[in-house]
């Protein structure tokens, strides 16, 4: 009897093991996004025995990121089963994507905040769930102003510039401003940042390049003079992505910082960061125009298209999870990464954990898009390109930016 219970016993785990489904995810790892990940997995998997994830880690550089999905997508293969995508690649991958529109009550997309639902709807079909937001903001030393006598941080770019050279001047081995300068996806945030602070943009409302104007050479030239002019940024941010600014911040080698909220619990970590606890957040400074801007970043998770069925539903279960209200609270308190379920910014333990997330809530609901086009990539390209050889000296701002205007228009058949 005993015998045959074992091999009855034995026979329903082979049973239960061989129906598990696997799915894979990609995955970035700035900051703790990657060790937060594997924690709400292992929550998932304990509470859904049938469904096992594996996780595919993919580079920081969100450049580096959209040319593997591209070989992925493009061969047909069935894997990654879920994607993470950036908020200004659904139009261009929106083909290989799993039509969403008949889920959006089952991920109630209704409690989202409306500019990431629209993020992700193409061709009126959504075709991802917007995991969490992202707006540029202002890191800055609270000690060092209180220091020298600067009440509040700057409103302005000029302010900045005054208030980093007045402290670089006193303090040693300190830098004033660190950014992303690298030739890479966060390039063209920084530079919308500041181009929408002076007045100018890319394209307008109809899809026309206008970015060859006075506004957007200024804007350039500011970025340059920076580094070599004011001097109050290294030569070396035109390497920085957004973790080499977040380490020469977190070491006490800055006074400012343009980064995303993820850095916030990194530099508050006192076991981590030299400046725990000194550290303020204000939204980015205003250009000659009296606007200050903050690109809008964040990613979402879609499913590829070409997934069995079963791996579909496995994956529609996990993309619930990690979107819905508790594990969008997690990943803020401990990710630092902005919810993008509206009640979860009236929660107390987020207020307590990322006060700046709820202070600034009305800054990343208004965040500036970067230009919506299935041609996003190659716009990327070229502005990356043309601004990095300014930044560089390979060229002039006036020069670049006329260069950048031409080929958009060739980008975009015009």
């Amino acid at each position: 009897m005993k015998k045959f219970l074992l091999v009855a016993l034995l026979l329903v785990l082979s049973v239960v093991a061989f129906s598990r489904v696997t799915i894979t995810m990609t995955a970035g790892a700035v900051g703790k996004e990657l060790e937060v990940l594997y924690a709400q997995l292992d929550t998932f998997m304990r509470q859904n025995p049938d469904i096992k994830v594996s996780v595919m880690p993919m580079p920081n550089s969100s450049t580096e990121r959209h040319d593997l999905y591209v070989t992925y997508l493009a061969s047909g293969e069935k894997e990654p089963t879920i994607l993470m995508l950036d908020v200004i690649w659904p139009a261009e991958f929106a083909p290989y994507l799993e039509d969403l529109s008949a889920d959006k009550d089952y991920f109630e997309l209704g409690k989202f905040l409306p500019g990431t639902v629209k993020a992700a709807t193409v061709g009126g079909k959504i075709v991802a769930v917007p995991w969490f937001t992202d707006a540029g903001m202002l890191y800055y030393r609270k000690d060092l102003l209180e220091k020298y006598g600067f009440k509040n941080p700057p409103k302005t770019w000029d302010e900045l510039v005054t208030i980093a050279k007045t402290i670089t001047a006193k303090e040693k081995n300190i830098q004033g401003f660190v950014w992303q300068g690298a030739r890479y996806e966060g390039l063209v945030c920084d530079f919308m940042e500041y181009l929408i602070s002076f007045g100018g943009d890319v394209l307008d409302d109809a899809g026309n390049v206008i970015v060859n104007s006075p506004a957007a050479v200024k804007a350039l030239q500011f970025m340059v003079d920076l580094i070599y002019t004011h001097k109050v940024s290294p030569q070396a941010v035109t390497t920085y992505m957004e973790e080499e600014a977040r380490r020469a911040f977190q070491n006490g080698q800055a006074v400012f910082m343009r980064n995303w909220p993820y850095a916030w619990a990194l530099l508050n970590d006192p076991k981590e960061s030299k400046v725990a606890g000194k550290v303020g957040v204000a939204p980015l400074p205003a250009g000659p125009s009296g606007k200050s801007a903050a690109t809008l970043g964040g990613w979402m998770l879609g499913i590829n298209k070409n997934a069995t069925p079963e791996e579909k539903a496995a994956a529609k279960k996990l993309v619930k999870f990690l979107t819905g209200y508790d594990q969008q609270l997690y990943k803020a308190v401990n990710a630092g990464q902005n919810p993008t379920m509206m009640d979860v910014y009236k929660d107390a333990s987020l207020k307590k954990a990322a006060p700046f997330m709820v202070e600034l809530y009305g800054m990343f609901i208004n965040a500036a898009p970067r230009p919506r086009t299935a041609k996003y990539s190659e716009i990327s390209d070229v502005i990356q390109k043309y601004v990095h050889a300014a930044l560089t000296k390979q060229t002039t701002p006036q020069k670049a930016i006329e260069d950048m205007a031409k080929e958009l228009n060739k980008v975009l058949g015009k």
